[in-house]
């Protein structure tokens, strides 16, 4: 588990260091995007950060979180006058000992947040997340000039560059399903505090690792196995003369007599000769 995690930890810091992030400046949520006409730019289109694909569900909900709490606290608003983007941190920082006490719990609460990953976060950039916040905490005791220092230091941005960093490079490591160490060369198998099951795997954005079930495709249906919905009715069938033997001949039914129900014989009544000799 330690291994694996400095391995991570390293990666992280030498990801800001490649990428030249401006940990400070840059926005951590929001980014800007080209839009092409044929080959040339348009404009820019400003949208959230994607998640990097393979983190769980707790971990991107919390990287949701972290970057939209810095930008609000230290860059959701612009000054027009002088093009320079503060927060609510900067704000609340203007009240005396008591805004810069509230600031630093905001802040501890970010950390507080951030630590909340699988596995937790390494000890490194744990102690350099507290140490944004001490600095912070300590420019901002100075006259004036601290609270306008406040303003382009934010710690809250740096501390969710490192998160980002790290959790970027957690989620290479777990699509790959080993830690490579880049220097050594040495390969470490990703301990179980860090690993993603199937549904804990962050759906939106997550990509789950190919494996040998998932590349051979479902397996078939039998038809045993495919149980109907409603019970079959026994209908009976006609039976079928054996070959060879005569054939039956129905014969239709007689006509009615005297125009009665289809199918109803009615035989004519005798005559009672009594009734002649009345009638006589």
């Amino acid at each position: 588990m330690n291994v694996a995690v400095k391995i991570l930890e390293k990666k992280a810091l030498k990801k800001l260091g490649k990428d030249k992030t401006n940990t400070n400046s840059e926005n951590p949520y929001n980014e800007k995007v080209p839009i092409y006409k044929g080959n040339k730019i348009v404009k820019w289109k400003t949208q959230e950060r994607p998640i990097p694909a393979g983190l769980s569900q707790n971990d991107a909900k919390i990287l949701r979180k972290v970057r939209k709490r810095a930008y609000r606290w230290d860059m959701g608003f612009r000054c027009c006058c002088l093009n320079v983007r503060f927060g609510w941190s900067a704000i609340i920082g203007l009240l005396p000992v008591i805004g810069d006490a509230i600031d630093l719990l905001m802040a501890l609460s970010l950390i507080k947040k951030a630590a909340k990953v699988d596995g937790g976060l390494p000890k490194r950039l744990y102690g350099m997340m507290f140490t944004n916040i001490m600095l912070d905490f300590a420019i901002g005791f100075i006259p004036l000039l601290g609270d306008f220092a406040d303003v382009f230091f934010r710690a809250n941005t740096r501390n969710a560059w490192l998160l980002d960093a790290y959790l970027t490079e957690k989620a290479k490591a777990l699509q790959a399903g080993v830690v490579q160490d880049p220097e050594t060369g040495s390969i470490v198998q990703i301990p179980e505090e860090l690993l993603v099951t199937e549904g804990n795997r962050d759906v939106e954005t997550g990509v789950a690792p190919a494996t040998a079930s998932t590349m051979q495709g479902p397996a078939p249906v039998t038809p045993a196995a495919v149980t109907a919905s409603r019970p079959v009715r026994n209908v009976p069938t006609t039976p079928q003369n054996p070959p060879g033997a005569p054939v039956r001949k129905l014969t239709p039914p007689r006509a009615p007599i005297g125009g009665g129900l289809p199918g109803r014989q009615i035989t004519p009544q005798k005559q009672d000769p009594r009734d002649n000799r009345a009638r006589r």
